[in-house]
């Protein structure tokens, strides 16, 4: 998976064991600091109903970030919610880091992470072997982040989305409503 904006990249491996128990490498790329965490992601819950699913997840590590070639531990802790039928998409993600490092000014707080709300709907229903496309709004706030990070604080980011999905790749573009691009890809194996 590859999620990709002018404040954030983020690319990680995923393997799932069973159902319910992953372990994922992450690397996530942030205001002048690089991570590496690895950690095991847990399907806490599934609700499969005759016309719709939702999840839960959470989600934690321990690794290091790279600031100025010098590492410092950082934990990370996740939790992840959603809920779709064929036709509407909902999600709540939070993703939280507790940092060591306090050098680097950019990301002033030991604690530091974001929350992000979507809604989507599809215009159109489509097999999953045909090309499947969604309308999304998301609602991103970044915690813990200097006025210096290019978000200015922790003001909510909107962003309108396309998304597409055959099989099993699915890609998404989108355009922030006060300016900027985000890019997401996963393919699942």
């Amino acid at each position: 998976m590859s999620f990709n904006s002018p404040d954030m990249t983020e690319v990680s491996l995923v393997h799932s064991f069973t159902s319910q128990l992953a372990v994922a490498t992450t690397y996530l790329k942030s205001s002048d600091s690089e991570f590496y965490i690895p950690r095991l992601n847990w399907l806490a819950k599934r609700w499969n109903n005759e016309d719709s699913q939702a999840n839960i997840y959470l989600s934690g590590g321990i690794g290091s970030e790279v600031f100025k070639n010098e590492n410092q531990t950082v934990r990370m802790a996740g939790l992840g919610m959603d809920w779709e039928s064929r036709r509407y998409y909902v999600l709540f993600d939070q993703m939280y880091l507790h940092r060591d490092n306090r050098r680097n000014l950019a990301i002033p707080n030991e604690s530091y992470g974001y929350m992000k709300f979507r809604v989507g709907t599809a215009p159109f229903l489509a097999e999953y072997d045909e090309l499947n496309v969604w309308l999304i709004l998301q609602a991103e706030r970044y915690i813990g982040r200097g006025s210096g990070s290019g978000l200015g604080g922790e003001e909510v980011e909107l962003t309108q989305m396309l998304r597409f999905y055959v099989r099993n790749t699915l890609w998404e573009i989108g355009a922030r409503l006060n300016g900027g691009w985000v890019f997401n890809y996963m393919v699942h194996f």
